[in-house]
């Protein structure tokens, strides 16, 4: 499914240039030995022609010896899987207080419904390591108000937290609303994969889940989405306003004087609206490109969450510092379904 190149070694790639070296040094001789006549120059070209060929044709023998296939399959999540989901949770919830484990039991308790990426094992002797590549679920967020799982109730206090920090008012109240409304009808949508894992995986994948939430009794209405992104940093705007806030009908705010909380988060989403920006998974641009249905969102930084090093920490690249980034999308079901549906029929960039 997915194909890995592998660097060439320093010394290999000196081999192989020496050798090329060698095969023009062997036309050049040949060409000052040829004879003046016509037919034999053209004879000589047969010859360069053929040894031009030999050149392309051990170039791609090597290139063929340098590439490794790698066959993933798709699996319902299962026992064998608890820690390799924990480790694709991590990747969306830094350093937070989630009890991860308990979500990741969750998960399998909703199997057949989900998705686990594994490697294929051709050798079914082969012991296999049930290392997770990437997963893709929903996990439903208030179908048992009462007695809500701890994680749960874990998740809702961390958005709430980073809500309470950086996104307008309107957003914030939308999560209290999902968390106490108890209907079932309100759902987490996870979509995690390896970084720069290929997106050759993402229709088969969305076409899935799909699938799945058609045959659901209880239809989801609502649905939060974290995304991983990167944003640039310009001018130190990251440092002077941390997070940024849009939506389907958001309009930033103007600056009047002395400015207010929420005058400052308005201010906030106009300095980072126009900034760079490159999403972990490709398929995650598609969304705010979709006409149908609505969505609201804000971004929030986690490099403060991260270990400086981390893959996950700023990078820089082409003199640009870009910083990590989550965005909180809540969109609702119309807005949802395009967009498993787009991403199902391959549009994802």
């Amino acid at each position: 499914m997915g194909r890995v190149f592998k660097k060439k070694g320093g010394a290999k790639r000196e081999a192989e240039e020496e050798k090329q070296e060698e095969l023009v040094m062997r036309k050049k001789l040949r060409k000052e030995e040829e004879p003046e006549p016509v037919e034999d120059v053209e004879e000589d070209e047969d010859v360069s022609d053929e040894d031009d060929e030999d050149i392309d044709d051990e170039e791609e023998d090597e290139d063929e010896q340098n590439i490794m296939d790698f066959d993933f399959e798709a699996y319902p999540p299962s026992e064998d899987d608890r820690d390799g989901i924990v480790n694709m949770l991590t990747q969306t919830f830094l350093r937070t207080d989630i009890d991860l484990k308990a979500m990741s039991e969750g998960i399998i308790a909703k199997a057949p419904h989900g998705v686990v990426l594994t490697q294929a094992y051709d050798d079914e002797e082969t012991e296999e390591d049930y290392m997770a590549y990437g997963l893709c679920t929903t996990v439903p967020l208030n179908d048992n108000k009462d007695d809500a799982p701890k994680f749960i109730k874990d998740l809702f206090t961390y958005v709430l937290n980073r809500a309470k920090k950086g996104a307008p008012t309107e957003i914030y109240k939308k999560i209290e609303e999902i968390q106490v409304s108890g209907d079932g009808k309100s759902a987490l949508f996870v979509n995690e994969r390896l970084l720069n894992f290929p997106t050759i995986v993402v229709p088969q994948i969305f076409g899935s889940i799909r699938e799945d939430l058609s045959g659901f009794e209880t239809k989801y209405k609502t649905i939060i989405y974290i995304q991983k992104l990167r944003i640039v940093e310009t001018d130190g705007s990251e440092a002077k306003v941390g997070a940024s806030s849009n939506g389907s009908s958001g309009v930033a705010g103007k600056k009047k004087g002395k400015m207010g909380k929420a005058e400052k988060k308005r201010a906030a989403a106009a300095a980072l609206a126009n900034a760079e920006i490159e999403f972990d998974n490709p398929e995650d641009r598609v969304l705010f490109e979709i006409k149908e249905g609505k969505e609201i969102h804000f971004d929030y930084p986690v490099h403060m969450d991260v270990e400086p090093g981390s893959k996950f920490h700023s990078t820089e690249k082409d003199g640009k510092k870009w910083n990590p980034f989550r965005r909180l999308v809540i969109m609702d079901d119309k807005r949802f379904d395009a967009f498993l549906k787009k991403g199902s029929d391959g549009i994802i960039i």
